[in-house]
């Protein structure tokens, strides 16, 4: 009786063949390790988390989150795409380009003319945060708003800088919302836009992408998210991980199923990737399904996708060392352990230090929100003498490095009290030689400012409207700071002297931003003199 044939495996490949099915396997491990970092960009919370938690999967895939009485209100999508970074890609998970760099007008033109830079971002800023004070109020408010093209803002935010465009000079705080969103949305949203596949021109359409002010059922329950995954993007990962992938998850298979290990490890482990795959995307449907059933499958991605990436791994890693004999394996190791030394070091240069920079992010904002809290619960009592609000116990860094007198070659650097005095003379490139007194009145004015009580002094700047102190009064200063005759525009004055070496387009901004009241005022706390 004839034996049977001897199987054929990978072993018996000669080395050019064996070559190249290993480049395939590391590149496809390479690549999945890269898909790793799209799903922290991609459905995190940018939080300094590795990757998206339970609460982000179940929030992207079934677009709900548990809460509970007390909890704070859910940002909508609108709002977490128009809140992101100014200056940062421009694509469907930030849109906040598209009132600053990316507005298809003339952003960049004003923004060339620094008197004019720091200004146009703070009214560029205040359009964007109008939108989200739109998105934040009560649906039958927002629609009212919107058909009327009239928003007021909420009383806080009604002194906010914006565009005058979108302003109603005889109705402060009231906002042209809807020409608002047509120009810097509707443009690209509209029938002849590059984005008309997710058309924005009606309230409905807008309503999609908007906060709902859910009831939390008592005990707490499921609400919206504002984050789930629309149909046509489900449908799009869909199609390319079906397709794509099941080519990919096949080769990889095949490549183990001739290896000689086992025929029940080959049969499982071989088609169990394909398997993984299909029922992931499977569950990432199956989560639309209503509560309790959508979030319970949302957490069956989590080890649906965990058993693809065990799969994948055993597959990959498995295929390699059966593929060779002992030197080969040598190899490998040597290549394994190079490979993982090399991932070290980009952890440590590179991903460690965004994932701290996300986190450090984090916490400003938290401690940001909590002070604005703290300061409505409790407004802080200013004790007066005689009327007056008495000085602080020693002057702010800003008072030391903007108060001496002016000296055409002094220093000019932040760490020596009067080090930023020529701000305001010779160090702007407009300076002449007979404006010496205006721009010490300039001086004056700011450091009188600086001084002021804090509620007065942040009044002023929002408004760019500082009364002249009366010891001040008939000191010259430069014409085009004047608000009116007893007022000046501190503000306009701020930026053109500081803002423009610490503001987003100055040299200094990274370091010692200034384009903001909030960053400002980090530098009006008392503290003892600068060392020499």
């Amino acid at each position: 009786m004839d034996s049977p044939a001897a199987r054929f495996t990978l072993r018996q490949l000669p080395l050019p063949a064996k070559l190249v099915v290993s480049t395939f396997l590391l590149c496809v491990g390479v690549g999945y390790t890269s898909a790793m970092v799209q799903l922290h960009m991609q459905h995190g919370e940018k939080d300094g988390t590795h990757l998206p938690t339970p609460n982000d999967v179940v929030a992207v895939f079934a677009g709900k989150v548990w809460k509970t009485d007390g909890d704070p209100q859910m940002k909508s999508r609108l709002e977490r795409i128009v809140e992101g970074p100014a200056g940062g890609p421009f694509n469907t998970n930030n849109m906040a380009p598209a009132f600053f760099a990316n507005d298809g007008a003339d952003y960049k033109t004003q923004a060339q003319n620094p008197a004019r830079r720091i200004d146009l971002f703070n009214e560029r800023d205040g359009e964007r945060r109008a939108v989200i004070a739109w998105d934040n109020a009560a649906d039958e408010t927002r629609r009212r708003a919107y058909e009327a093209d009239d928003f007021l803002l909420p009383p806080g935010q009604a002194a906010r800088p914006i565009s005058e465009a979108y302003t109603d000079k005889p109705r402060p705080g009231s906002v042209k919302i809807k020409q608002l969103l047509q120009d810097r949305c509707v443009r690209c949203h509209g029938p002849n836009g590059e984005k008309s596949d997710i058309p924005l021109t009606t309230y409905e359409e807008w309503a999609k992408y908007m906060g709902s002010a859910a009831v939390v059922p008592p005990g707490g329950g499921w609400v919206d998210s504002g984050r789930k995954i629309s149909l046509e993007k489900l449908t799009q990962s869909t199609h390319a991980h079906l397709l794509s992938f099941a080519m990919l998850y096949a080769l990889t298979g095949l490549a183990f199923a001739f290896t000689s290990y086992p025929r029940v490890v080959r049969c499982l482990v071989g088609p169990g990737v394909l398997v993984a795959q299909f029922a992931d995307v499977g569950c990432w449907w199956l989560a639309r399904l209503p509560e309790p059933a959508g979030p319970a499958f949302a957490w069956c991605i989590l080890f649906t996708g965990g058993a693809v990436g065990l799969g994948l791994g055993a597959q990959i890693v498995g295929t390699l060392f059966n593929m060779y004999g002992p030197r080969g394996r040598a190899v490998l190791g040597v290549l394994f352990l190079t490979a993982g030394g090399l991932g070290l070091l980009a952890y440590v240069t590179v991903v460690g230090p965004h994932l701290e920079g996300e986190r450090t992010a984090k916490a400003e904002r938290a401690a940001a929100d909590a002070k604005k809290k703290d300061e409505a619960a409790k407004p802080r009592a200013v004790e007066k003498v005689n009327g007056a609000v008495p000085p602080p116990a020693s002057p702010s860094r800003l008072e030391r490095l903007l108060t001496g007198e002016y000296k055409p070659k002094g220093p000019f650097n932040g760490k020596k009290d009067g080090g930023m005095v020529r701000a305001f003379f010779n160090k702007d490139d407009t300076f002449a030689d007979d404006q010496v007194e205006a721009r010490k009145g300039e001086q004056a004015v700011v450091l009188a400012w600086l001084k002021a009580d804090p509620a007065a002094r942040k009044a002023a700047y929002e408004a760019d409207k500082f009364p002249v102190p009366a010891g001040l009064a008939g000191k010259p200063l430069t014409a085009e700071f004047f608000a009116d005759a007893k007022a000046v525009k501190v503000r306009s004055l701020f930026n053109a002297r500081c803002a423009t070496c610490h503001g987003p387009d100055g040299d200094k901004y990274e370091d010692i931003p200034l384009d903001t009241y909030e960053r400002i005022e980090k530098y009006l706390k008392p503290e003892p003199p600068a060392k020499e």
